[in-house]
């Protein structure tokens, strides 16, 4: 199997710590190449008391292969760096156009800080989006996920007052597509049954607070069900996660992101797991931000981030 490449994202961040405490717990370490400062990583490890050993290139099982990037600028832990902004989208780049060129079998990242990126003068919206737009895939999927419950969402990072206008029919019914064959092809879930979520309180109320749900999100569930896809909706979100329904679906379609997310990482917060779907490659990601109050104080969980690579290892073998 080819290696599964790290890009651990703000180096300012916690992602470089939770990184290497997960490759500490890993037990072939062959089958990971971390990118990035292989001297920033050495010294990080030695102040975080890890027993881990860095080379270029390895004939052993028993050190981290790096892919050597060096950073622009010294690195504060907890202290954001514009000037190491090219280095982290050096690095996720690296990574990316690895994992597109079939050297690396999936793609693992760590927390980005978006506005240093966008300060920077890349226009930089999250992983996602980034990921949709090197590889040239038109359609993909957000979904975060843990051992409780999965939320894909229609939109991502966008203001809540633009998500209205960026729903449709033809979304919805090409979502649900990707999240369906998913499901199928990665947890092995034969027949895959997903909650579609309403966009306004109480699903609208039969329009009295809002059309969506009638002009946008029955037609897609309707054209669904015609093609014998297991949907139900628009479900109103404030019942969507009682315990029944979530026994009762395998995958929930939130119309943004702070509908469905914030149920799922109250779940499972640590346990949790952010997927890419539709990529031509395996990328899987934390569910957290960088953290900067954390950084450097040996304190931050790697739990996410071990997970993240459990699951690339899983879903690429």
């Amino acid at each position: 199997m080819k290696r599964i490449a790290l890009s651990p994202g703000d180096p300012a961040g916690v992602g470089p710590e939770i990184c290497l405490k997960s490759l500490q717990e890993i037990n072939n370490l062959s089958d990971f190449e971390l990118i990035g400062d292989i001297d920033f990583y050495k010294k990080l490890s030695k102040d975080l008391n890890l027993n881990l050993s860095f080379e270029e290139t390895s004939n052993t099982k028993n050190s981290i292969v790096v892919r050597n990037i060096k950073l622009d600028s010294e690195v504060v832990l907890g202290s954001p760096n514009i000037l190491n902004a090219k280095y982290t989208l050096d690095v996720l780049l690296a990574g990316s156009l690895g994992a597109i060129n079939k050297e690396y079998s999936a793609l693992v990242t760590g927390p980005i800080n978006k506005k240093i990126i966008n300060d920077y003068g890349f226009e930089f919206s999250g992983h996602t989006e980034f990921l949709a737009d090197i590889s040239k895939t038109k359609n993909v999927v957000m979904l975060l996920a843990n051992s409780k419950i999965r939320v894909a969402l229609l939109t991502t990072h966008i203001p809540l007052n633009k998500v209205s206008e960026s729903i449709s029919t033809k979304k919805i019914i090409e979502t649900v597509k990707i999240l369906d064959d998913n499901l199928k092809k990665l947890w092995k879930i034969k027949n895959p049954r997903i909650c579609i979520l309403g966009l306004n309180p109480h699903a609208g109320e039969g329009g009295f607070m809002g059309s969506e749900e009638i002009e946008i999100i029955e037609p897609a569930i309707n054209s669904l069900s015609s093609e014998k896809y297991c949907v139900e909706g628009p479900i109103s979100a404030d019942t969507a996660f009682l315990k029944e329904k979530l026994n009762k679906f395998d995958a929930y379609l939130a119309m943004f992101h702070d509908q469905g997310l914030p149920i799922l990482k109250s779940m499972g917060f640590g346990d949790s797991v952010n997927i890419t779907l539709g990529l031509p490659f395996t990328r899987i990601s934390v569910d957290h931000g960088t953290a900067y109050d954390l950084a450097g104080k040996n304190r931050a969980d790697p739990s996410s981030f071990k997970k993240s690579m459990e699951l690339a290892l899983e879903f690429s073998s």
